[in-house]
Parts: C-alpha cells; structure tokens; sequence
C-alpha cells in the first residue's frame, strides 16, 4: 500500500507529456488490464478512484503503473524508419536489414516491428530477455538470413497484432523462416502466416510455446522444430510441411490447450516427434491434456504420434488419419502407425480416433513396446482392411495393436476396434483385459460380451467416416 500511495502521489503533481514510442501499463495483480499507447494525459483522483483519459480505475485494485519506452522499427520497401530512445540498444540499417544489438540488462525491452518489404530482415542480439511485438509486419528476405533471426539465447515474447506475413528465400542458409538460439513465446490475438522455401518454419534452439494468437506454417522441411520441448496451451497452430509437424530434438511436447493441425505428404512424416537424448536423457514424452489435434499423413511409413518415450492422453480431441503404405528403404521396413511410443501408451480421459485408410497397408494404429493401457475416454482405433493391398497382392493380417506387454481396457474406459474381425489380432501382446476379462481375441470362441468395449461402431462414428476411405 506504501508504494501504490507514492506512486499514485507522484503522478498527481505530475503531467505526463507526449512520449514517443512510449507504453503506460496499468497493472491489476500479475496481468495488464490497459495498455495506453504514448501518454499525453493527466491523471485525475477522485476518492479511491482516479481517471486517465477515458480509462477509469479503482485505487485498491490497482498494484502498478508502469512506463515503457520501446524500439520502434517500419519497413516500407528498400527503406526502413526506427525510433530508438535507448542509448544501450544499438540499431543499424543496410537497406531493408536491421541488425539490433541490446546492451540493456535489468528489465526486458520491446521492440515493435510493423510496414512491408520485400527484401528485408532482422538480426537480433540482446544480453536479456527480450519482447516483440509484430504489428501486421510483411517481411520477405531475399538474402542467406531468414526474415527474423534472433541470435541471443535468452527468452523472446513474440506478441502478434494484426495479420503478420513471413517468408525466407532459396538462399536461407539459417534453415528456418524464424530462427531462434533462445525460446519463443507466442501471445497475442493476431495472426501469423510462415513460409519456409528451404528449412523450417520456426526453430528453436530451445523452446517453443503457444499461448495465444493464429500460426500458419508451410515448410519446406519441419513446420516446429526445437530442441528441448513444445508446449501449446492456447492459440491455433496450423502446419503444412514436407516434414514433420512438430519435431522436438531432445525432448517432450506438451499439448494442455488450442488447436493444432499437421498435414504433411511426406515420407516417414511425423505429426509430433520427441526423441532421447541418451545423454541428457530427457522423457521424450508426447502428453495431451486438453485442446485438440487433428494429425493427417499421406506419405508411406508416416506415424502420427512418434515418442522415443510414453504417450499419455488425458483430455482433448485427438484425431490421426494415415493413408501411405510401408516403405522400405533398404535398410529397415517402415509402416504406417497412428501412434507409435517405445515405452507406454496410455488413455485416461478424452476422445481418440485413429484411421488407417485402406490404402496404408501394413499399418497399425497403435504399438507400444511396454503396455498399451485404456484407462478413460473413448479410442477409437479404425483399421480399414478392405481392398488392402500390396501391389495385385492382398496384405497381411492387419496388426491394429502391438505391444511386447499387455492391452488393458478398464470398465471406465471405451477401445473401439472398428475393423474386419476376421481380419484383425494383437500381435506380440502378452495378455489382453476387457474390463475383468482377460481374453484372446478369437472372437468365434468367446463366451462373453466384450462388444460394449471392442469390436463396435462408436456413437460418434459419423463425424469421422469421410476419413475412412
């Protein structure tokens, strides 16, 4: 109460005169409730409440009001405007190439880029943790850099406003339309369109989160690729790559929220990839706990999910669709899988829907090499074996599930096998348990009713079958 009395003290005997490039935050607790851009306003007490041109606030609610100056930078074509009020930040121009160095430690900086260009870039250094802001910013490089090329290992808040436009050239020797030794954060309630001709979409040497705000990729190679983990808890992810979706170097992905979508044609794609490092020995987990993922692959040998570690779902919509064949590429035989874990797979709560059209052949739609485990939900695990074929050459027994430990559907959980009984065993699974059975899968001798847990068609069935082709 002290520090809020003097502060509101000291702005009373004080005019706040036009700053440019200017930011007055009001704070109530930990989050901004108004943002006033280049205050030019007196403020006004009355009782416990106090104005600020038409912004009205009470006293108590009020934990901190604070100024900040930002860097500003405008492409317009060959020619590139910046505002800069800090002495610690270097910024120099070539053209429509920008290169910002920050000296400034203690508190982080904000760095708003906005206008257009066609043959321009960003190269970015800072000794601290960093924020943009892309205010409807359409930037083309035409050079080896990529459009944004952040080189500092520290954090940097990307918060987007306005529809935001990015794209790297056949010369990009980087790798990434946006490039990133430290992490990125992504907030905001705008959008962001990402076109890699060579490399990936995003890359992080580090991290890369999801709060809020729209991404659009199209890659070349990977639509995400970082290092240590991927973490979505908000916000529209939408990739269309030549790679995998969202491949994770040396660790986790963690899904809690939004919406992600990959689409990929590619051999071997993989729609999220965790994989170990033997000597960070990181999880390598893929964990989904809410939003939804909608995962399709037409490339032969392609895995939906793919964790060097465990699979866990425990809330969300997932929905993983496969349509390429296996693929053999002379040293091992790749086949299609939904989701694929070379420790568990487990289900505890939300909706799962697994299809291997007819044309994947030799596809399964789930392996686990310990157990697979349907604790909660509803998984539906569609294996469509008619017309499947290698060549003129009908394929094999279709393998839905693998494991080298057991199937286990509790009471509390659905396994829908939508298939061709006739068609369809386990293979390698040590022991499979419906519920308190424990039984076969020799359906023709069975003496009991696993139909409430297996082999039928669920009740939402319909808003899937346009997959099942």
């Amino acid at each position: 109460m002290i520090r809020r009395n003097i502060l509101f003290a000291s702005a009373m005997f004080c005019s706040m005169a036009a700053l440019a490039d200017t930011e007055m935050s009001v704070y109530q607790g930990s989050d901004v409730s108004v943002r006033i851009k280049n205050p030019d306003a007196k403020m006004k007490f009355s009782g416990n409440k106090f104005t600020y041109g038409d912004n009205e606030f009470e006293t108590s609610k009020v934990d901190s009001i604070i100024l900040k100056h930002y860097v500003s930078v405008v492409f317009d074509g060959d020619k590139v405007s910046v505002s800069n009020p800090f002495d610690s930040v270097d910024v120099k121009v070539d053209g429509a190439s920008v290169e910002i160095n920050s000296e400034f430690v203690g508190r982080e900086i904000k760095y708003k880029f906005s206008g257009k260009s066609t043959n321009g870039n960003v190269i970015f250094s800072s000794k601290y943790k960093s924020e943009f802001e892309l205010d409807s910013l359409d930037l083309t490089s035409t050079g080896v850099n990529p459009p944004i090329y952040v080189l500092t290992k520290k954090n940097t808040e990307v918060r987007l406003v306005g529809s935001n436009s990015l794209k790297n050239s056949s010369k990009d020797t980087v790798g990434a339309t946006m490039r990133g030794r430290g992490q990125f954060e992504f907030k905001g309630n705008g959008s962001l369109d990402i076109t890699s001709v060579v490399g990936h979409g995003i890359q992080s040497s580090d991290y890369v989160e999801v709060k809020n705000g729209k991404i659009s990729i199209n890659a070349a190679s990977d639509g995400i690729h970082v290092n240590d983990y991927y973490l979505q808890s908000g916000g529209e992810v939408n990739v269309t790559c030549s790679s995998d979706g969202v491949d994770v170097g040396e660790g986790y992905a963690e899904i809690n929220g939004g919406s992600l979508t990959v689409k990929s044609d590619a051999i071997e794609a993989r729609g999220i990839r965790c994989a170990l490092d033997t000597v960070k020995k990181n999880s390598a987990d893929i964990i989904i706990n809410g939003g939804n993922v909608d995962i399709q692959l037409s490339g032969d040998g392609a895995r939906g999910l793919k964790a060097d570690g465990a699979v866990k779902i425990d809330g969300g919509d997932v929905l993983i669709v496969l349509a390429g064949k296996a693929y053999d590429d002379g040293v091992e035989y790749n086949y299609p899988c939904g989701i694929k874990a070379d420790k568990t797979i487990t289900v505890e709560s939300g909706n799962v829907v697994v299809i291997c059209q007819s044309t994947a052949a030799s596809s399964r739609c789930a392996q686990a090499d310990l157990s697979l485990d349907f604790n909660g939900g509803v998984t539906t695990l569609c294996q469509n074996s008619v017309k499947r074929v290698i060549g003129e050459t009908k394929a094999k027994k279709a393998n839905v599930v693998k494991s080298d430990g057991p199937l286990r559907v509790k009471k509390v959980g659905y396994l829908y096998v939508y298939a061709d009984a006739s068609e369809i065993k386990p293979y390698n699974v040590s022991a499979v348990v419906v519920g308190d059975h424990e039984c076969d899968f020799d359906y023709s001798s069975r003496d009991y009713d696993v139909d409430e847990y297996i082999m039928a068609r669920p009740s939402n069935w319909d808003d899937y079958e346009k997959y099942d082709k």
